[in-house]
């Protein structure tokens, strides 16, 4: 099962708190599925028909529950609801719980979203254009970003900002959704703060390398000339130890030194020798 499924299947066994947002998920639900016949392989999602009907005080069930055989077998769960009392498109936007309820009837029946190891996005693709109205003004009161854009014919209405996704699911009620994403956006926020560091790390030590071996093959030339005899021996000594040691940090080369010395300040005595040095080629 994919999280999109495992996230609908929770959906459909959340509470329903109130008769104005069963009122609004079940017009959703309507719209999206463009008749009063519900059919699905997944019980709960014909469960999930008849509470809303019964909570938002619909009574004029045609048939509760049926059961059909597929043509390749397995059985095929359904409803048949009277839709003639369906919610007022107004009234569902004159509150955020009623908003909130449609979004999630219309992801019940039309929806998609990723898994939490992936980049967050979520979408609902519409075939009904009031649906599509009536999401885009609820997403809008809630003040949730969405984009629109057209696949396979149908119109779509999507959410890719990662905290736009995680304030989407927490409306629809999938609040243990948006910790898995939470979850998923600080594991991978903290590997990339680990490769950015590994890799400057690792840029740090190159460069220091490079500049150590080019260093020691230009002082080992230089400690050969009169030239270096004549300098003074603290920057005898720690040509010396570059040499000695070309694998060594600036700070560790320092902590050689008697007095030990900075990084600053060893890196200003090489700076020094290595000028000279090439004068003296």
């Amino acid at each position: 099962m994919s999280y999109s499924s495992d996230l609908k299947k929770r959906l459909t066994l959340s509470e329903l708190r109130s008769k104005c947002c069963a009122s609004a998920e079940l017009y959703a639900a309507f719209l999206m599925n463009g008749s009063v016949v519900f059919t699905s392989s997944e019980k709960n999602e014909i469960r999930r028909i008849n509470a809303l009907a019964q909570k938002s005080g619909e009574k004029s069930f045609q048939r509760r529950i049926f059961i059909r055989i597929r043509n390749a077998g397995g059985l095929l769960w359904g409803a048949e609801i009277d839709s003639s009392r369906a919610a007022d498109p107004e009234s569902i936007l004159r509150k955020d719980c009623c908003c909130a309820a449609f979004l999630r009837g219309c992801f019940l029946r039309s929806g998609y979203i990723t898994s939490p190891d992936r980049p967050a996005r979520a979408d609902i693709a519409f075939k009904d254009e009031r649906a599509l109205q009536i999401c885009r003004n609820a997403l809008e009161r809630l003040e949730i970003r969405y984009h629109l854009s057209v696949r396979n014919g149908k119109k779509l209405i999507y959410i890719k900002n990662a905290s736009a996704v995680s304030d989407f699911l927490v409306r629809i009620g999938a609040v243990g959704a948006m910790l898995e994403f939470e979850n998923g956006r600080i594991i991978k926020n903290y590997k990339n703060e680990v490769n950015r560091v590994t890799n400057c790390d690792n840029a740090n030590l190159d460069k220091t390398v490079s500049a150590a071996m080019r260093q020691k093959m230009l002082f080992q030339k230089f400690m050969k000339t009169a030239a270096f005899d004549a300098l003074p021996e603290q920057l005898q000594e720690i040509a010396r130890l570059r040499v000695e040691y070309d694998s060594l940090s600036l700070k560790e080369l320092g902590a050689l030194l008697t007095p030990t010395l900075g990084k600053s300040g060893v890196a200003h005595r090489l700076k020094k020798i290595e000028e000279l040095a090439k004068l003296a080629q």
